[in-house]
């Protein structure tokens, strides 16, 4: 499973309601996280030296980790299928241990 966690500079969550300049998109697997790679979106103009990830689709996530979303963009992910979890945490990798672990209370075995 793949989840994408909204961010700006691969380790903590984006400001809620600003613009998305990439994700931490992490392969999760029996609730460990195999791989994680942040994929910056946004085309890098004045950063030539940042890397732009062109092949990145959301919709081959299973979960959006966001810290605020308005409701057009949850909709349009919902509608695909993407479960969006909004969640309190600064920090990516607190956020995804706080999925997993609600994953994990909400899932039946």
């Amino acid at each position: 499973m793949k989840i994408a966690i909204e961010s700006n500079d691969g380790v903590t969550l984006k400001a809620p309601y600003s613009q998305t300049m990439g994700y931490i998109v992490c392969d999760i697997e029996s609730e460990r996280i195999e791989k994680s790679e942040y994929i910056n979106i946004r085309s890098a103009i004045n950063k030539p030296n940042r890397k732009v990830h062109s092949g990145f689709r959301l919709n081959d996530c299973a979960t959006v980790i966001t810290r605020g979303m308005d409701n057009e963009n949850q909709s349009m992910l919902k509608e695909k299928g993407i479960e969006v979890f909004v969640t309190f945490n600064t920090l990516a990798k607190d956020a995804l241990r706080s999925y997993l672990k609600e994953k994990m209370i909400n899932e039946p075995v």
